[in-house]
């Protein structure tokens, strides 16, 4: 959203925040009025943003080759209503693609990826268009459907007929074909209930997490909140609907959880549910306090927690894969190892940059760790969390290689879960349960430490 001399105008994206999170519009309604602190932008972000751009590009790039024409609205067009007027422009010309369209209607602003003519009448002439969208994921989201309904109730405007489609290509290069009748009326009903809210202006919202705070520009300031009001949803491992029914019964801080009596009742929350959870709260406060971490044992349980621990082997080996989302189709770019060689720990990686470099690296790993297992009969491969596991049965199956060797490991149960170890066999005093945070316990501070899958990338 922006303001301009005319009045406030409203994107697509504007649209998306509100359904994804109704505090994060207050948000920018706030920063309208009056600019709010802004969060660096990190080497994931801007990563995505350039390979937003290359997949657009490579798009363009496939449409010419085509033999289509290509008007490209951003190019000799600064200002809005240039770009709004070179639009009308093209679509009357009636060019076979219009590059970043450009619509202005009231209070709404559009800038569509493509354009595309199709052979069906509208006011134009003999020929109309239809929506498509470039998008980075290699699957639909709704609100991938939302942009493109946007945009179609724009263009509708324009050239005085609905699109029978709307599209979006993936980042896997897929197109997806949506008919714009099935989403007409919950996309205006979404519309109408936004435009209500621009106009009842400032409205008390609270920051409750969602799926969108990982990419939400303002998160951080959402962050501060609940750490200041000691929020429930700090505690490790707390659901949402636990901590709803905790607010019910007046338990609606870490440090009111904490405090509670043992046996307390809390309706639809299980006695020791509720007990783990006072007990992380209590871990966490008191490291608050205290400023140090905290690890208690929990009790044993056959074949859980501890107990899944195989006997120490001198081959044992500990693995974690880094994979790079945004390239077509994902690549796992790097096998890592680390391991004990002639009483020196060392780290072996085998490293890809293409597909094919996957697949070679793939069959360099699991040979190693056969030749490995041979060498030391017993040794076992440790790993944090299913992603090792699912990525190796992912890629036998993508470069039909390595089957019998990854299905043996797997039936043998030479892969070990120390996600799940960790989880079954000790409570410690932070606020989440990945390996970043269980490292605070057992090593030092890293200088220039890749803290973030996107750093790694770059």
């Amino acid at each position: 959203m922006q303001n301009r001399e005319s009045g406030r105008l409203y994107a697509a994206t504007d649209v998306v925040n509100f359904l994804e999170c109704e505090h994060l519009t207050s948000l920018d309604l706030r920063n309208l009025e009056s600019p709010l602190p802004k969060a660096p932008v990190d080497e994931s972000t801007a990563l995505i943003q350039q390979k937003g751009y290359e997949h657009e590009g490579a798009y363009v790039q496939h449409l010419r080759d085509r033999g289509l024409n290509v008007v490209d609205i951003a190019d000799g067009n600064e200002s809005l209503t240039d770009k709004v007027a070179a639009t009308l422009s093209a679509m009357r010309a009636g060019v076979d693609v219009v590059f970043q369209a450009t619509f202005l209607h009231e209070s709404l602003v559009g800038f569509a990826d493509f354009l595309i003519k199709v052979p069906s009448p509208s006011k134009l002439g003999d020929y109309s268009y239809e929506v498509y969208d470039t998008k980075l994921s290699r699957s639909p989201k709704a609100k991938f459907l939302v942009q493109l309904a946007f945009y179609s109730e724009l263009l509708t405007i324009v050239q005085g007929v609905a699109p029978q489609s709307m599209h979006v290509i993936l980042g896997d290069r897929t197109q997806m074909t949506y008919r714009c009748a099935d989403y007409a009326h919950y996309f205006d009903a979404l519309l109408e209930r936004f435009l209500a809210r621009m106009s009842a202006g400032h409205k008390a919202t609270y920051p409750e997490p969602c799926s969108h705070c990982d990419v939400c520009r303002w998160s951080h300031l959402c962050k501060e909140q609940w750490l200041n009001d000691d929020h429930l949803n700090q505690v490790a491992g707390i659901a949402r609907g636990q901590i709803a029914k905790l607010q019910e019964v007046g338990v609606d801080t870490m440090a009111k959880l904490s405090e509670l009596q043992p046996g307390s009742p809390v309706a639809k929350i299980p006695v020791a549910t509720l007990e783990k959870l006072r007990h992380q709260a209590q871990l966490q406060v008191e490291a608050r306090r205290t400023g140090k971490g905290k690890v208690v044992l929990l009790p044993e349980e056959p074949k859980r927690g501890l107990r899944r621990m195989p006997v120490p082997n001198p081959g044992d080996m500990f693995f974690d894969i880094e994979g790079d989302p945004l390239e077509e189709g994902g690549l796992e770019y790097l096998f890592g190892l680390y391991f004990s060689d002639a009483g020196k720990w060392v780290f072996k990686g085998f490293w890809a940059h293409s597909r094919q470099e996957e697949r070679v690296a793939f069959e360099q790993f699991v040979d190693f760790v056969v030749a490995r297992l041979k060498q030391y009969p017993g040794a076992h491969v440790y790993h944090y969390a299913k992603y090792e596991e699912t990525a190796l049965k992912k890629l036998m199956t993508l470069h039909a290689t390595r089957e019998a060797e990854v299905d043996n490991w797997l039936r043998l149960g030479v892969l070990v879960d120390l996600y799940q170890v960790v989880r079954e066999g000790i409570m410690v005093s932070e606020p989440r349960y990945s390996i970043k945070n269980i490292e605070h316990f057992y090593l030092e501070a890293r200088e220039g430490d890749v803290t973030n899958a996107g750093a790694s990338i770059v």
